[in-house]
């Protein structure tokens, strides 16, 4: 008989329902839901990730999500997951001890003020900012030739329409594996700058 295999984000999801009895990490009424939701959600971002080793920012990261679940996926990959709020970030720093991971930094600052040890090749984010706000701010994170992947709601279209004119770029987008509790269609959307002459 065949041993089930451990889901590796069990012990993430354990210490996440642990803590948000005391900090508000994910909404409770989406807790029961962690699993099938918030963690699923994040996990498909992993096959928009390069093969090779490649250091990921995660901005306004809360609880993790997606930049520890990613972490935990993906362990070759480095990930420097940005937090202003200290509670969270406190939760961050446990969950990297208890867990064991070597692969992650966190930088408990606003995102403006984050000098990153390393450009990011990616720069990730969920529920962060609009886009018209959010690629201006996170803009010096990115290295060279670097993009941002992001998870969206149905409302991407505006989004996008918004910060058409912030600078040339090449937006991809995807639909989302996971339907929201209200039915409505999130988005993958990978965007990346273009070289000017």
């Amino acid at each position: 008989m065949l041993t089930p295999t451990p889901n590796p984000l069990t012990p993430y999801a354990t210490l996440l329902r642990q803590w948000n009895s005391k900090i508000n990490l994910v909404s409770p009424h989406t807790l029961q839901e962690l699993e099938s939701r918030h963690l699923a959600d994040c996990a498909q971002l992993l096959a928009y990730l390069p093969n090779t080793p490649t250091h990921i920012a995660d901005v306004g990261t809360g609880a993790g999500l997606p930049g520890l679940v990613l972490a935990i996926l993906a362990p070759h990959h480095t990930f420097s997951l940005i937090e202003s709020d200290t509670r969270k970030a406190a939760f961050l720093i446990t969950a990297v001890q208890q867990l064991k991971l070597s692969n992650v930094a966190i930088y408990n600052q606003r995102v403006e003020d984050v000098v990153l040890a390393k450009p990011a090749a990616i720069v990730m984010a969920r529920a962060f900012a609009p886009l018209v706000r959010l690629l201006p701010q996170t803009q010096h994170l990115l290295a060279p030739q670097g993009c941002w992947l992001l998870l969206k709601g149905e409302a991407v279209d505006i989004e996008i329409r918004a910060c058409e004119t912030l600078f040339p770029m090449t937006i991809e987008r995807f639909p989302s594996k996971v339907t929201s509790n209200e039915g409505t269609q999130g988005w993958v959307v990978k965007i990346s700058p273009q070289p000017t002459t």
